[in-house]
């Protein structure tokens, strides 16, 4: 879907809301900066082998129930896939690489 630029109007309509609002508060930007820098380490981190919760609630020094919670919302998005499992645990993968573990497995038919 194609987004429209907003005209002179519209931008000056939207700026006068967001200073009446009083725009985003620290507390959001330092929130959602440590959201963008935990999921660009967890990538990081899943490139390099598949893990489970525990294993990357530990490489990047979080709590496991933030681990998990990462992990299930990257998971749902499709950013990473189960790949296995580890004990009792299952082992997640980025998504990317775990369809190129998988189609290099399967036979091509004719």
């Amino acid at each position: 879907m194609a987004m429209k630029t907003l005209t002179a109007e519209q931008k000056k309509a939207l700026a006068a809301l967001r200073e009446s609002i009083g725009g985003i508060s620290d507390e959001k930007r330092q929130k959602q900066k440590h959201l963008l820098t935990t999921r660009k380490a967890l990538m990081k981190f899943l490139e390099q082998q598949p893990a489970t919760v525990p294993q990357i609630a530990e490489a990047l020094q979080i709590s496991a129930d933030e681990a998990l919670w990462h992990v299930t919302g990257m998971r749902k998005y499709g950013k990473i896939a189960e790949s296995g499992e580890d004990g009792d645990y299952p082992l997640y993968a980025l998504a990317a690489l775990e369809e190129k573990a998988h189609s290099g497995s399967q036979e091509v038919k004719p």
